[in-house]
């Protein structure tokens, strides 16, 4: 089943999940030498063509085995080109993206503007802490378009990409979900901190006054970076003393808020090893913390969960 999200709408265009119906526009551009020159496929035949095709039907969410989402890009009916994400960590934090158009269309923004939006989504909806791009060193349209979705130049490889028959050096971008803005219109920005006992329990507290149960967390104080206010809040509302050093960003994600209904919620994840070493141990809630409560990841979310909570722990069978 293809992701709630899609299909993904911007001004200009429509992306959407592959059919199979889409096999003669795709070799459209596949199938042109120019275009697949600093691909790692040489040009498309039919046949090779719905081989790969059949792969992408079922690359529709990073949540799904292919760990992938795989989109068709549409003008005015059109199919003009295809971007793809993928998950490269076991954890989905970190993916990677990839574009390809048909040449007919280039010089028209369009590739910018699915690309952005396939980011996005990497960001906003599966809340991915970095995502990379690679490609031949001597692919400057590739190049550029990262340049203009604001993808930072890492590395450059010396001839260390081998593609049909030779060696070429790589290029290699990215873009964190920190590099982006933080203060987004009248959403909250926080940090939480995922807390795991020695069996794999998930600590989550609710505040008082309120019905839902989240990670430990909340807002940083003017200047305070994520880290030090995930230290801070941790320590004045359960009494815990996180070493800095240990926090590890998950990713940062946005979701709904809990508490404070209509508005969106960014939130810096952290994880801390502080309580692995024991099952379930008595945590204290202090200050605006009313109730703590172990979470079982294998069983099924309560009702109570935060959107937070219920994106990062993966639910039971």
């Amino acid at each position: 089943m293809p992701t709630p999200f899609l299909p993904i709408r911007t001004e200009r265009l429509i992306l959407r999940p592959h059919a199979e119906s889409d096999l003669d526009a795709l070799l459209a551009y596949y199938s042109i030498p120019d275009v697949a020159r600093y691909l790692l496929t040489h040009p498309w035949s039919r046949e090779s063509g719905r081989e790969d095709l059949a792969k992408r039907l079922a690359r529709t969410g990073i949540e799904t085995p292919t760990r992938a989402l795989a989109l068709v890009v549409e003008h005015e009916g059109r199919v003009i080109g295809d971007v793809a994400l993928w998950a490269t960590d076991e954890t989905g934090a970190k993916g990677e993206i990839g574009w390809t158009f048909h040449p007919d269309v280039a010089g028209r923004g369009f590739a910018t503007e699915a690309a952005a939006a396939v980011l996005e989504a990497g960001f906003a909806h599966y809340g991915m802490h970095r995502i990379s791009a690679q490609m031949d060193a001597r692919n400057t349209a590739s190049a550029a378009l990262c340049e203009r979705l604001g993808m930072r130049l890492e590395t450059r490889g010396r001839q260390d990409w081998w593609s049909k028959g030779e060696w070429t050096d790589s290029l290699a971008y990215a873009a964190l979900a920190s590099d982006r803005p933080r203060d987004v219109g009248d959403a909250i920005v926080v940090s939480a901190v995922v807390l795991e006992d020695a069996d794999g329990h998930v600590l989550t507290v609710r505040k008082k006054g309120t019905t839902s149960f989240m990670h430990p967390g909340g807002k940083p104080e003017p200047g305070e970076a994520p880290e030090r206010c995930a230290v801070r809040e941790v320590e004045e509302e359960l009494g815990l003393v996180l070493e800095p050093e240990l926090l590890d960003l998950v990713a940062v994600h946005r979701t709904a808020a809990a508490n404070e209904a209509g508005r969106p919620l960014i939130a810096s994840v952290f994880s801390h090893p502080h309580l692995t070493g024991r099952s379930r141990p008595e945590v204290v809630p202090a200050a605006e913390i009313e109730e703590v409560r172990w979470l079982d990841p294998a069983a099924d979310l309560p009702a109570d969960a935060a959107p937070l909570l219920r994106l990062l722990v993966a639910p039971g069978p």
